[in-house]
Protein backbone atom coordinates (compact mmCIF):
# COMPACT_ATOMS: atom_id res chain seq x y z
CA UNK A 1 0.00 0.00 0.00
CA UNK A 2 1.57 3.32 -1.38
CA UNK A 3 -1.35 6.17 0.10
CA UNK A 4 -4.61 5.65 2.87
CA UNK A 5 -6.86 8.16 2.81
CA UNK A 6 -10.35 8.19 4.50
CA UNK A 7 -13.51 9.85 4.12
CA UNK A 8 -16.84 9.76 6.99
CA UNK A 9 -19.97 10.59 7.05
CA UNK A 10 -23.49 9.89 8.67
CA UNK A 11 -23.55 5.96 8.67
CA UNK A 12 -20.86 5.60 6.31
CA UNK A 13 -16.93 5.45 6.24
CA UNK A 14 -15.15 4.82 3.01
CA UNK A 15 -10.97 4.13 3.28
CA UNK A 16 -8.87 4.35 -0.02
CA UNK A 17 -6.36 2.63 -0.51
CA UNK A 18 -3.49 3.07 -3.27
CA UNK A 19 -0.93 0.42 -3.86
CA UNK A 20 2.24 1.09 -5.57
CA UNK A 21 2.45 1.33 -9.42
CA UNK A 22 4.48 -1.99 -9.12
CA UNK A 23 1.86 -3.78 -7.27
CA UNK A 24 0.25 -7.14 -8.17
CA UNK A 25 -3.29 -5.87 -7.63
CA UNK A 26 -5.38 -8.93 -7.16
CA UNK A 27 -2.49 -10.44 -4.98
CA UNK A 28 -2.83 -7.04 -2.79
CA UNK A 29 -6.52 -6.74 -3.26
CA UNK A 30 -6.91 -10.20 -1.91
CA UNK A 31 -4.15 -9.51 0.88
CA UNK A 32 -6.42 -6.03 1.73
CA UNK A 33 -9.54 -8.14 2.00
CA UNK A 34 -8.17 -10.84 5.00
CA UNK A 35 -6.82 -7.00 6.43
CA UNK A 36 -10.23 -6.22 6.64
CA UNK A 37 -11.45 -9.20 8.02
CA UNK A 38 -9.29 -9.51 10.80
CA UNK A 39 -10.46 -6.34 11.74
CA UNK A 40 -14.39 -7.58 11.52
CA UNK A 41 -14.27 -8.92 15.30
CA UNK A 42 -13.19 -5.34 16.72
CA UNK A 43 -16.05 -3.12 14.94
CA UNK A 44 -19.56 -2.30 16.59
CA UNK A 45 -22.36 -4.79 16.81
CA UNK A 46 -24.51 -2.74 14.83
CA UNK A 47 -21.94 -2.10 11.71
CA UNK A 48 -22.46 -4.11 8.16
CA UNK A 49 -19.58 -6.06 6.96
CA UNK A 50 -17.43 -4.05 4.80
CA UNK A 51 -16.88 -4.47 1.50
CA UNK A 52 -13.42 -4.05 -0.38
CA UNK A 53 -13.95 -2.92 -3.78
CA UNK A 54 -11.71 -2.54 -6.72
CA UNK A 55 -11.80 0.65 -8.55
CA UNK A 56 -11.51 0.99 -11.96
CA UNK A 57 -10.98 4.56 -13.12
CA UNK A 58 -11.65 3.30 -16.56
CA UNK A 59 -15.08 2.63 -15.54
CA UNK A 60 -16.91 5.83 -16.73
CA UNK A 61 -20.18 5.23 -19.06
CA UNK A 62 -19.48 5.37 -22.68
CA UNK A 63 -22.78 6.48 -23.45
CA UNK A 64 -25.14 8.66 -21.66
CA UNK A 65 -28.67 8.53 -23.32
CA UNK A 66 -31.91 10.06 -22.58
CA UNK A 67 -35.30 8.93 -23.91
CA UNK A 68 -37.82 11.56 -23.47
CA UNK A 69 -41.52 11.07 -24.10
CA UNK A 70 -45.10 11.11 -22.62
CA UNK A 71 -45.57 7.60 -21.31
CA UNK A 72 -47.13 6.69 -18.26
CA UNK A 73 -45.11 5.81 -15.23
CA UNK A 74 -45.79 1.79 -15.53
CA UNK A 75 -44.61 1.80 -19.28
CA UNK A 76 -41.70 3.83 -18.54
CA UNK A 77 -40.41 1.76 -16.21
CA UNK A 78 -41.27 -1.59 -18.26
CA UNK A 79 -39.23 0.71 -20.97
CA UNK A 80 -36.24 0.91 -19.01
CA UNK A 81 -36.45 -2.63 -17.96
CA UNK A 82 -36.40 -3.61 -21.74
CA UNK A 83 -34.03 -1.18 -23.04
CA UNK A 84 -31.58 -2.12 -20.27
CA UNK A 85 -31.68 -5.71 -21.07
CA UNK A 86 -31.36 -4.91 -24.92
CA UNK A 87 -28.30 -2.75 -24.64
CA UNK A 88 -26.56 -5.47 -21.44
CA UNK A 89 -26.62 -8.13 -24.37
CA UNK A 90 -24.41 -6.28 -26.44
CA UNK A 91 -20.56 -7.30 -26.71
CA UNK A 92 -18.48 -5.13 -24.94
CA UNK A 93 -21.21 -3.80 -22.41
CA UNK A 94 -20.76 -4.70 -18.71
CA UNK A 95 -23.86 -2.94 -17.10
CA UNK A 96 -26.26 -0.58 -17.78
CA UNK A 97 -27.97 2.13 -15.06
CA UNK A 98 -31.62 3.23 -15.47
CA UNK A 99 -32.46 6.26 -14.30
CA UNK A 100 -35.79 8.44 -14.08
CA UNK A 101 -38.64 5.22 -13.85
CA UNK A 102 -39.34 3.44 -10.62
CA UNK A 103 -38.67 -0.17 -10.42
CA UNK A 104 -41.41 -2.28 -11.43
CA UNK A 105 -43.21 -3.67 -7.85
CA UNK A 106 -46.06 -6.02 -6.30
CA UNK A 107 -48.20 -4.87 -3.12
CA UNK A 108 -49.40 -8.51 -1.33
CA UNK A 109 -52.11 -7.15 1.13
CA UNK A 110 -52.73 -10.02 3.27
CA UNK A 111 -55.87 -10.40 5.00
CA UNK A 112 -55.73 -11.11 8.69
CA UNK A 113 -58.81 -13.33 9.20
CA UNK A 114 -58.04 -15.12 6.16
CA UNK A 115 -55.03 -16.20 7.98
CA UNK A 116 -56.44 -17.30 11.11
CA UNK A 117 -59.23 -18.98 8.92
CA UNK A 118 -56.67 -21.40 7.30
CA UNK A 119 -54.67 -21.34 10.25
CA UNK A 120 -51.33 -19.68 8.50
CA UNK A 121 -48.65 -17.04 9.12
CA UNK A 122 -47.28 -13.83 8.07
CA UNK A 123 -43.89 -15.63 8.34
CA UNK A 124 -45.21 -18.93 5.83
CA UNK A 125 -46.52 -16.36 3.32
CA UNK A 126 -43.04 -15.03 2.93
CA UNK A 127 -41.08 -17.82 2.77
CA UNK A 128 -43.21 -19.65 0.24
CA UNK A 129 -43.17 -16.30 -2.27
CA UNK A 130 -39.65 -16.30 -1.61
CA UNK A 131 -39.40 -20.49 -2.27
CA UNK A 132 -41.34 -19.97 -5.48
CA UNK A 133 -38.92 -17.47 -7.11
CA UNK A 134 -35.77 -19.66 -5.81
CA UNK A 135 -33.65 -22.36 -7.72
CA UNK A 136 -33.68 -25.44 -5.77
CA UNK A 137 -32.18 -29.10 -6.20
CA UNK A 138 -34.68 -31.46 -7.53
CA UNK A 139 -32.26 -34.46 -7.52
CA UNK A 140 -29.84 -36.17 -10.19
CA UNK A 141 -30.32 -38.37 -13.27
CA UNK A 142 -28.18 -41.54 -13.63
CA UNK A 143 -27.10 -42.03 -17.36
CA UNK A 144 -24.21 -44.41 -18.32
CA UNK A 145 -22.53 -44.60 -15.02
CA UNK A 146 -22.50 -40.41 -14.80
CA UNK A 147 -24.76 -38.47 -12.04
CA UNK A 148 -26.22 -35.57 -13.43
CA UNK A 149 -27.85 -33.04 -10.80
CA UNK A 150 -31.21 -31.44 -11.52
CA UNK A 151 -32.26 -28.31 -10.19
CA UNK A 152 -35.67 -26.70 -10.10
CA UNK A 153 -35.55 -23.61 -11.80
CA UNK A 154 -37.69 -20.92 -10.08
CA UNK A 155 -38.03 -17.24 -10.73
CA UNK A 156 -41.65 -15.27 -11.19
CA UNK A 157 -41.69 -13.23 -14.59
CA UNK A 158 -45.24 -12.20 -14.49
CA UNK A 159 -46.82 -10.70 -10.88
CA UNK A 160 -49.99 -12.20 -12.20
CA UNK A 161 -48.10 -15.63 -11.30
CA UNK A 162 -47.86 -14.67 -7.81
CA UNK A 163 -51.33 -15.14 -6.82
CA UNK A 164 -51.18 -18.85 -8.08
CA UNK A 165 -48.26 -19.56 -5.10
CA UNK A 166 -49.49 -22.38 -2.86
CA UNK A 167 -48.62 -21.40 0.77
CA UNK A 168 -50.06 -24.26 2.41
CA UNK A 169 -52.82 -26.70 2.28
CA UNK A 170 -56.19 -27.60 4.26
CA UNK A 171 -57.99 -30.75 3.86
CA UNK A 172 -55.96 -31.50 1.14
CA UNK A 173 -56.49 -29.37 -1.28
CA UNK A 174 -54.20 -26.42 -1.92
CA UNK A 175 -53.95 -22.91 -0.53
CA UNK A 176 -53.16 -19.97 -2.94
CA UNK A 177 -52.05 -16.71 -2.35
CA UNK A 178 -54.82 -15.57 -3.36
CA UNK A 179 -56.88 -16.80 -1.31
CA UNK A 180 -55.82 -14.73 1.64
CA UNK A 181 -54.10 -11.83 -0.04
CA UNK A 182 -54.60 -8.89 -2.48
CA UNK A 183 -52.08 -8.85 -4.98
CA UNK A 184 -51.69 -5.13 -6.61
CA UNK A 185 -49.08 -4.89 -9.78
CA UNK A 186 -47.48 -1.16 -9.49
CA UNK A 187 -44.48 0.69 -8.98
CA UNK A 188 -42.03 1.17 -5.89
CA UNK A 189 -41.43 4.63 -4.61
CA UNK A 190 -39.78 6.98 -6.93
CA UNK A 191 -35.29 6.67 -6.16
CA UNK A 192 -34.47 9.01 -9.31
CA UNK A 193 -35.73 11.47 -11.54
CA UNK A 194 -34.81 12.27 -14.80
CA UNK A 195 -35.75 15.00 -17.71
CA UNK A 196 -34.31 16.56 -21.14
CA UNK A 197 -34.16 19.61 -22.47
CA UNK A 198 -33.01 20.88 -25.84
CA UNK A 199 -32.34 23.88 -26.94
CA UNK A 200 -33.78 26.06 -24.06
CA UNK A 201 -37.27 24.40 -24.10
CA UNK A 202 -38.78 23.28 -21.03
CA UNK A 203 -37.66 19.93 -19.49
CA UNK A 204 -39.75 16.75 -20.12
CA UNK A 205 -39.82 13.54 -18.46
CA UNK A 206 -36.81 11.02 -19.68
CA UNK A 207 -35.25 7.91 -19.34
CA UNK A 208 -31.48 8.32 -18.39
CA UNK A 209 -29.47 4.93 -19.67
CA UNK A 210 -25.88 5.08 -18.24
CA UNK A 211 -24.27 2.64 -20.35
CA UNK A 212 -20.55 0.95 -19.43
CA UNK A 213 -18.06 -1.38 -21.25
CA UNK A 214 -16.48 -4.56 -20.27
CA UNK A 215 -12.25 -4.05 -18.99
CA UNK A 216 -10.48 -4.15 -22.25
CA UNK A 217 -13.16 -3.86 -24.45
CA UNK A 218 -13.28 -1.24 -27.52
CA UNK A 219 -14.78 2.22 -26.14
CA UNK A 220 -15.59 2.83 -30.07
CA UNK A 221 -16.46 -0.32 -30.71
CA UNK A 222 -19.16 -0.35 -28.15
CA UNK A 223 -20.33 2.71 -28.36
CA UNK A 224 -21.08 2.24 -31.67
CA UNK A 225 -22.85 -0.87 -30.91
CA UNK A 226 -24.80 0.51 -28.60
CA UNK A 227 -26.09 3.47 -30.83
CA UNK A 228 -26.92 1.10 -33.64
CA UNK A 229 -28.94 -0.74 -31.24
CA UNK A 230 -30.88 2.14 -30.16
CA UNK A 231 -31.26 3.51 -33.77
CA UNK A 232 -32.72 0.09 -35.08
CA UNK A 233 -35.26 0.36 -32.19
CA UNK A 234 -36.71 3.90 -33.28
CA UNK A 235 -39.04 2.07 -35.60
CA UNK A 236 -39.89 -0.21 -32.74
CA UNK A 237 -39.56 -0.05 -28.97
CA UNK A 238 -38.94 3.86 -29.24
CA UNK A 239 -41.33 4.90 -31.86
CA UNK A 240 -42.62 8.18 -30.88
CA UNK A 241 -39.85 8.75 -28.54
CA UNK A 242 -37.09 11.05 -28.71
CA UNK A 243 -33.66 9.99 -28.33
CA UNK A 244 -31.13 11.99 -27.75
CA UNK A 245 -27.28 10.69 -27.58
CA UNK A 246 -25.39 13.95 -27.08
CA UNK A 247 -21.56 13.60 -28.83
CA UNK A 248 -19.99 15.50 -25.97
CA UNK A 249 -21.09 12.39 -23.36
CA UNK A 250 -20.52 9.84 -25.98
CA UNK A 251 -17.08 8.40 -25.27
CA UNK A 252 -16.77 6.26 -28.54
CA UNK A 253 -17.57 9.65 -30.99
CA UNK A 254 -15.38 11.64 -28.89
CA UNK A 255 -12.26 9.57 -28.82
CA UNK A 256 -13.00 8.76 -32.70
CA UNK A 257 -12.39 13.15 -33.31
CA UNK A 258 -9.41 12.77 -30.91
CA UNK A 259 -7.56 10.51 -33.22
CA UNK A 260 -9.02 12.06 -36.00
CA UNK A 261 -7.61 15.44 -35.22
CA UNK A 262 -3.86 13.68 -33.81
CA UNK A 263 -3.63 11.51 -37.05
CA UNK A 264 -4.61 14.78 -39.28
CA UNK A 265 -2.20 16.83 -36.91
CA UNK A 266 0.60 14.05 -37.95
CA UNK A 267 0.12 14.36 -41.61
CA UNK A 268 -0.27 18.02 -41.84
CA UNK A 269 2.86 17.74 -39.89
CA UNK A 270 4.40 15.40 -42.83
CA UNK A 271 3.45 17.42 -45.57
CA UNK A 272 4.91 20.49 -43.86
CA UNK A 273 8.09 18.63 -43.77
CA UNK A 274 8.04 17.92 -47.29
CA UNK A 275 7.06 21.49 -48.65
CA UNK A 276 10.15 22.83 -46.43
CA UNK A 277 12.49 20.28 -47.46
CA UNK A 278 11.34 20.90 -51.52
CA UNK A 279 11.45 24.49 -51.33
CA UNK A 280 15.26 24.04 -49.31
CA UNK A 281 16.62 20.91 -51.04
CA UNK A 282 14.63 20.50 -54.32
CA UNK A 283 11.78 18.24 -55.54
CA UNK A 284 14.30 15.26 -56.04
CA UNK A 285 16.38 15.55 -52.47
CA UNK A 286 12.97 16.55 -50.75
CA UNK A 287 11.37 13.00 -51.96
CA UNK A 288 14.34 11.12 -51.40
CA UNK A 289 14.47 12.52 -47.30
CA UNK A 290 10.39 12.11 -47.21
CA UNK A 291 10.79 8.78 -47.87
CA UNK A 292 12.59 8.05 -44.32
CA UNK A 293 9.35 9.05 -42.58
CA UNK A 294 6.83 6.68 -43.60
CA UNK A 295 9.92 3.91 -43.62
CA UNK A 296 10.99 4.58 -40.36
CA UNK A 297 7.25 4.57 -38.97
CA UNK A 298 7.06 1.14 -40.65
CA UNK A 299 9.93 -0.36 -38.88
CA UNK A 300 8.83 1.31 -35.51
CA UNK A 301 5.05 -0.27 -35.55
CA UNK A 302 6.66 -3.63 -36.18
CA UNK A 303 9.66 -3.03 -32.74
CA UNK A 304 6.01 -1.33 -31.02
CA UNK A 305 3.64 -4.52 -32.05
CA UNK A 306 6.91 -6.66 -30.97
CA UNK A 307 7.54 -5.55 -27.33
CA UNK A 308 3.46 -5.61 -26.85
CA UNK A 309 2.91 -1.79 -27.31
CA UNK A 310 -0.10 -0.02 -28.88
CA UNK A 311 -0.91 2.82 -30.82
CA UNK A 312 -2.84 5.39 -28.74
CA UNK A 313 -2.69 9.10 -28.19
CA UNK A 314 0.62 9.16 -26.11
CA UNK A 315 2.56 6.99 -28.94
CA UNK A 316 0.98 8.99 -32.24
CA UNK A 317 2.24 12.04 -30.43
CA UNK A 318 5.23 10.78 -30.02
CA UNK A 319 5.30 10.32 -33.42
CA UNK A 320 4.56 13.66 -34.31
CA UNK A 321 7.19 14.92 -31.91
CA UNK A 322 9.46 12.22 -33.88
CA UNK A 323 9.07 13.73 -37.28
CA UNK A 324 11.71 16.54 -37.76
CA UNK A 325 13.79 14.89 -35.92
CA UNK A 326 13.69 11.35 -37.71
CA UNK A 327 13.79 13.26 -41.29
CA UNK A 328 16.76 15.35 -40.14
CA UNK A 329 19.48 12.18 -40.85
CA UNK A 330 18.61 12.06 -44.18
CA UNK A 331 18.48 15.19 -44.96
CA UNK A 332 21.84 15.39 -44.15
CA UNK A 333 22.68 12.03 -46.04
CA UNK A 334 20.54 13.23 -48.91
CA UNK A 335 22.25 17.10 -48.96
CA UNK A 336 25.93 15.37 -48.92
CA UNK A 337 25.39 13.12 -51.41
CA UNK A 338 24.28 16.35 -53.54
CA UNK A 339 26.87 18.31 -53.03
CA UNK A 340 29.61 15.50 -53.92
CA UNK A 341 27.83 14.89 -57.16
CA UNK A 342 30.69 17.20 -58.63
CA UNK A 343 33.52 17.21 -57.16
CA UNK A 344 33.06 13.34 -57.59
CA UNK A 345 31.96 13.02 -60.71
CA UNK A 346 28.89 10.88 -60.19
CA UNK A 347 25.96 9.89 -58.01
CA UNK A 348 27.47 6.69 -57.01
CA UNK A 349 30.92 7.75 -55.71
CA UNK A 350 29.49 10.89 -54.45
CA UNK A 351 27.07 8.56 -52.06
CA UNK A 352 30.02 6.86 -50.61
CA UNK A 353 31.82 9.88 -49.94
CA UNK A 354 29.07 10.82 -48.02
CA UNK A 355 28.52 8.27 -46.17
CA UNK A 356 32.22 7.84 -45.28
CA UNK A 357 32.13 11.14 -44.27
CA UNK A 358 28.96 11.69 -42.03
CA UNK A 359 28.29 8.11 -41.26
CA UNK A 360 29.38 8.11 -37.84
CA UNK A 361 28.37 11.90 -36.52
CA UNK A 362 25.02 10.71 -37.92
CA UNK A 363 25.05 7.82 -35.70
CA UNK A 364 26.88 9.31 -32.67
CA UNK A 365 24.03 12.45 -33.07
CA UNK A 366 21.31 9.69 -33.04
CA UNK A 367 22.50 7.61 -29.89
CA UNK A 368 23.09 11.21 -27.79
CA UNK A 369 18.93 11.70 -28.94
CA UNK A 370 18.54 8.54 -27.47
CA UNK A 371 20.16 8.81 -24.78
CA UNK A 372 18.16 12.18 -23.86
CA UNK A 373 14.73 9.89 -23.79
CA UNK A 374 16.18 6.77 -22.27
CA UNK A 375 15.87 7.96 -18.74
CA UNK A 376 11.90 7.92 -19.01
CA UNK A 377 12.50 4.75 -18.44
CA UNK A 378 12.99 4.61 -15.41
CA UNK A 379 10.27 7.20 -14.03
CA UNK A 380 8.22 5.35 -11.69
CA UNK A 381 5.15 5.29 -10.28
CA UNK A 382 1.55 6.08 -11.81
CA UNK A 383 3.29 8.73 -14.17
CA UNK A 384 6.21 6.57 -15.06
CA UNK A 385 3.43 3.79 -16.55
CA UNK A 386 1.34 6.22 -18.17
CA UNK A 387 4.33 8.18 -19.92
CA UNK A 388 6.17 4.69 -20.92
CA UNK A 389 4.71 5.34 -24.71
CA UNK A 390 6.62 7.93 -25.29
CA UNK A 391 10.38 7.03 -24.94
CA UNK A 392 9.45 3.26 -26.56
CA UNK A 393 7.97 5.06 -29.64
CA UNK A 394 10.62 7.67 -30.11
CA UNK A 395 13.44 5.45 -30.03
CA UNK A 396 12.13 3.23 -31.91
CA UNK A 397 11.62 6.00 -34.55
CA UNK A 398 15.05 7.00 -34.40
CA UNK A 399 17.18 4.06 -34.38
CA UNK A 400 14.63 3.26 -37.51
CA UNK A 401 15.53 6.61 -38.74
CA UNK A 402 19.18 5.95 -38.73
CA UNK A 403 19.37 2.96 -40.26
CA UNK A 404 16.74 4.40 -43.42
CA UNK A 405 19.27 6.99 -43.75
CA UNK A 406 22.35 4.71 -43.92
CA UNK A 407 21.29 2.23 -45.46
CA UNK A 408 18.20 2.77 -47.77
CA UNK A 409 18.23 6.96 -48.83
CA UNK A 410 21.66 6.54 -50.40
CA UNK A 411 19.86 3.48 -52.56
CA UNK A 412 16.83 5.93 -53.28
CA UNK A 413 19.18 8.77 -54.03
CA UNK A 414 21.41 6.86 -56.46
CA UNK A 415 18.30 5.84 -58.53
CA UNK A 416 16.47 9.46 -58.68
CA UNK A 417 19.24 11.76 -58.96
CA UNK A 418 20.91 9.36 -62.25
CA UNK A 419 20.68 11.79 -64.97
CA UNK A 420 19.55 14.91 -63.39
CA UNK A 421 20.25 18.20 -65.43
CA UNK A 422 20.34 21.58 -63.28
CA UNK A 423 17.51 23.31 -63.73
CA UNK A 424 16.18 27.32 -63.47
CA UNK A 425 14.72 26.20 -59.83
CA UNK A 426 18.05 24.54 -58.29
CA UNK A 427 20.44 27.45 -59.82
CA UNK A 428 17.75 29.66 -58.17
CA UNK A 429 17.93 27.89 -54.95
CA UNK A 430 21.94 27.90 -54.99
CA UNK A 431 22.33 31.29 -55.66
CA UNK A 432 20.13 32.11 -51.94
CA UNK A 433 21.72 29.28 -50.27
CA UNK A 434 24.96 30.81 -51.13
CA UNK A 435 23.86 34.46 -50.04
CA UNK A 436 22.39 33.12 -46.68
CA UNK A 437 25.84 31.72 -46.30
CA UNK A 438 28.00 34.40 -46.99
CA UNK A 439 25.78 36.35 -44.66
CA UNK A 440 26.03 33.90 -41.83
CA UNK A 441 30.08 33.31 -42.51
CA UNK A 442 30.13 37.57 -42.31
CA UNK A 443 27.84 37.74 -38.69
CA UNK A 444 29.39 35.07 -37.37
CA UNK A 445 33.06 35.95 -37.69
CA UNK A 446 32.10 39.91 -36.94
CA UNK A 447 30.65 38.25 -33.92
CA UNK A 448 33.95 36.26 -32.81
CA UNK A 449 36.15 38.83 -33.50
CA UNK A 450 35.23 41.32 -31.42
CA UNK A 451 35.92 41.06 -27.21
CA UNK A 452 32.77 43.28 -26.74
CA UNK A 453 30.30 41.61 -28.87
CA UNK A 454 31.40 38.16 -27.60
CA UNK A 455 30.88 39.88 -23.75
CA UNK A 456 27.67 41.03 -24.61
CA UNK A 457 26.99 37.68 -26.53
CA UNK A 458 27.65 35.40 -23.29
CA UNK A 459 25.94 37.63 -21.58
CA UNK A 460 22.71 37.68 -22.97
CA UNK A 461 22.89 33.83 -22.61
CA UNK A 462 23.90 33.78 -19.26
CA UNK A 463 20.78 36.07 -18.61
CA UNK A 464 18.73 34.22 -20.93
CA UNK A 465 19.66 30.75 -19.05
CA UNK A 466 19.04 32.06 -15.45
CA UNK A 467 15.65 33.83 -16.54
CA UNK A 468 14.52 30.12 -17.94
CA UNK A 469 14.57 29.35 -14.29
CA UNK A 470 12.89 31.88 -12.73
CA UNK A 471 10.14 31.84 -14.34
CA UNK A 472 8.73 28.76 -13.69
CA UNK A 473 10.15 28.79 -10.13
CA UNK A 474 8.65 32.61 -9.90
CA UNK A 475 4.73 31.21 -10.77
CA UNK A 476 4.98 33.53 -13.72
CA UNK A 477 5.04 30.43 -15.87
CA UNK A 478 2.69 28.05 -13.60
CA UNK A 479 3.30 24.74 -13.45
CA UNK A 480 0.31 22.38 -14.68
CA UNK A 481 0.86 18.53 -14.87
CA UNK A 482 -2.64 18.17 -17.00
CA UNK A 483 -3.96 21.06 -17.74
CA UNK A 484 -7.95 21.06 -17.89
CA UNK A 485 -8.47 20.99 -22.22
CA UNK A 486 -11.76 22.24 -23.59
CA UNK A 487 -14.92 19.66 -23.55
CA UNK A 488 -17.96 20.13 -24.67
CA UNK A 489 -19.71 19.40 -21.73
CA UNK A 490 -19.78 20.07 -17.99
CA UNK A 491 -21.59 18.48 -15.04
CA UNK A 492 -23.32 20.40 -12.34
CA UNK A 493 -23.31 18.19 -8.87
CA UNK A 494 -26.11 19.27 -6.73
CA UNK A 495 -25.77 18.54 -2.68
CA UNK A 496 -28.41 19.10 -0.17
CA UNK A 497 -27.88 18.14 3.57
CA UNK A 498 -28.26 14.31 4.32
CA UNK A 499 -32.12 13.28 4.64
CA UNK A 500 -33.13 15.85 2.53
CA UNK A 501 -36.26 14.09 0.58
CA UNK A 502 -36.56 13.37 -3.34
CA UNK A 503 -38.93 15.70 -3.62
CA UNK A 504 -36.99 18.80 -2.50
CA UNK A 505 -34.04 17.92 -4.17
CA UNK A 506 -36.21 17.96 -7.17
CA UNK A 507 -37.12 20.98 -6.05
CA UNK A 508 -33.64 22.46 -6.10
CA UNK A 509 -32.70 20.84 -9.40
CA UNK A 510 -35.68 22.63 -11.13
CA UNK A 511 -34.56 26.08 -9.22
CA UNK A 512 -31.13 25.65 -11.21
CA UNK A 513 -32.95 24.52 -14.67
CA UNK A 514 -34.88 27.70 -15.07
CA UNK A 515 -31.36 29.07 -14.67
CA UNK A 516 -30.12 27.00 -17.62
CA UNK A 517 -32.98 27.68 -20.32
CA UNK A 518 -32.03 30.87 -21.54
CA UNK A 519 -28.19 30.75 -21.48
CA UNK A 520 -27.26 30.72 -24.85
CA UNK A 521 -24.03 29.08 -24.31
CA UNK A 522 -25.91 25.59 -23.74
CA UNK A 523 -26.89 23.17 -26.31
CA UNK A 524 -29.10 20.92 -23.99
CA UNK A 525 -28.55 19.48 -20.49
CA UNK A 526 -29.84 15.81 -18.97
CA UNK A 527 -30.75 16.17 -15.25
CA UNK A 528 -30.88 13.32 -12.50
CA UNK A 529 -32.58 13.82 -9.19
CA UNK A 530 -31.44 11.23 -6.73
CA UNK A 531 -27.72 10.63 -7.97
CA UNK A 532 -24.22 12.48 -8.90
CA UNK A 533 -22.63 12.08 -12.15
CA UNK A 534 -20.98 9.08 -12.80
CA UNK A 535 -18.83 10.84 -15.02
CA UNK A 536 -16.95 12.27 -11.86
CA UNK A 537 -15.79 8.74 -11.30
CA UNK A 538 -16.47 6.68 -8.54
CA UNK A 539 -17.10 6.96 -4.92
CA UNK A 540 -20.19 6.46 -1.84
CA UNK A 541 -19.37 9.59 -0.24
CA UNK A 542 -21.33 12.21 -3.13
CA UNK A 543 -18.65 11.31 -5.64
CA UNK A 544 -19.68 10.47 -8.97
CA UNK A 545 -22.30 7.67 -9.29
CA UNK A 546 -23.60 7.85 -5.80
CA UNK A 547 -27.65 7.49 -5.37
CA UNK A 548 -29.10 9.82 -2.26
CA UNK A 549 -31.75 11.91 -2.28
CA UNK A 550 -30.21 14.46 -1.46
CA UNK A 551 -28.40 14.51 -4.40
CA UNK A 552 -28.67 15.48 -8.05
CA UNK A 553 -26.42 16.11 -11.18
CA UNK A 554 -27.21 17.80 -14.75
CA UNK A 555 -24.96 17.32 -17.57
CA UNK A 556 -25.01 20.19 -19.25
CA UNK A 557 -24.12 19.81 -23.36
CA UNK A 558 -22.09 22.84 -25.31
CA UNK A 559 -22.81 23.97 -28.29
CA UNK A 560 -19.79 23.43 -31.40
CA UNK A 561 -18.58 25.81 -32.55
CA UNK A 562 -18.95 28.21 -29.62
CA UNK A 563 -17.08 31.02 -27.94
CA UNK A 564 -16.08 30.69 -25.42
CA UNK A 565 -14.33 27.89 -23.61
CA UNK A 566 -15.31 25.30 -21.31
CA UNK A 567 -13.69 26.50 -18.34
CA UNK A 568 -15.17 30.45 -18.69
CA UNK A 569 -18.72 28.67 -19.04
CA UNK A 570 -18.52 26.90 -15.85
CA UNK A 571 -16.98 29.73 -14.36
CA UNK A 572 -19.97 31.99 -15.69
CA UNK A 573 -22.20 29.19 -14.61
CA UNK A 574 -20.89 29.12 -10.92
CA UNK A 575 -21.60 32.63 -10.64
CA UNK A 576 -24.75 32.43 -11.91
CA UNK A 577 -25.90 29.65 -10.04
CA UNK A 578 -24.74 31.68 -6.70
CA UNK A 579 -27.97 32.33 -6.34
CA UNK A 580 -29.49 28.93 -5.17
CA UNK A 581 -28.23 29.21 -1.22
CA UNK A 582 -30.11 26.20 -0.13
CA UNK A 583 -27.44 23.02 -1.55
CA UNK A 584 -24.26 22.97 -2.37
CA UNK A 585 -23.81 23.12 -6.09
CA UNK A 586 -20.34 22.32 -8.16
CA UNK A 587 -19.87 23.08 -11.71
CA UNK A 588 -17.21 20.44 -13.00
CA UNK A 589 -15.64 19.10 -15.90
CA UNK A 590 -14.25 15.90 -16.43
CA UNK A 591 -10.59 16.12 -14.51
CA UNK A 592 -7.67 15.26 -17.14
CA UNK A 593 -5.26 12.61 -16.67
CA UNK A 594 -4.15 8.94 -17.21
CA UNK A 595 -6.33 6.59 -18.82
CA UNK A 596 -6.18 3.02 -20.11
CA UNK A 597 -7.29 0.14 -22.11
CA UNK A 598 -8.53 0.03 -26.04
CA UNK A 599 -10.12 3.34 -27.72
Amino acid sequence: IDTLTSMSADGVSEITAQFAANADINQSIQDLRDAVAKAVPDLPADASTPQVLKINFNDKPIIVASIAGDLPPTEFSALGKTLSDELTSITGVSKVDVAGVPDREVDVIVRKEALAQYGLSLAQVIGAIGAANAALPAGSISMNGVNYDVNFKGGITDPSQIEDVAIGEKSGAPIYLRDVAQISDGLAPATTYSRLSVAGKPSEQAIALTVYRQSGASIGGTADAVRAKLESLKDTTLKGLTVFIPPSTDQGAQITKQLGDLTHTGLVTVALVILVLLVTIGWREALVAALSIPISFLISFLALYLTGNTLNFISLFALILAVGILVDSGIVVTEAIDARMKPYGGVLPAAYAALRDYAWPLIAGTMATVAVFAPLFFIRGIVGKFIAGIPYTLIFVLLASIFVALGIVPLVAILLTQGEEPGRFKAMREAYTERITVWYKRTLRALLESRRTQRWFLGTLGTLFVLSFFLPLSGLVQTVFFPQGDEDFVFININKPIGTTLAETDLTAREVEEILYADPDIASFQTTVGQSSALAGGGSLGNGGSSSSNLANITVNLPVPRAKTSTEIANDLEKRLAVVTDANIQVLQVSQGPSSGAP
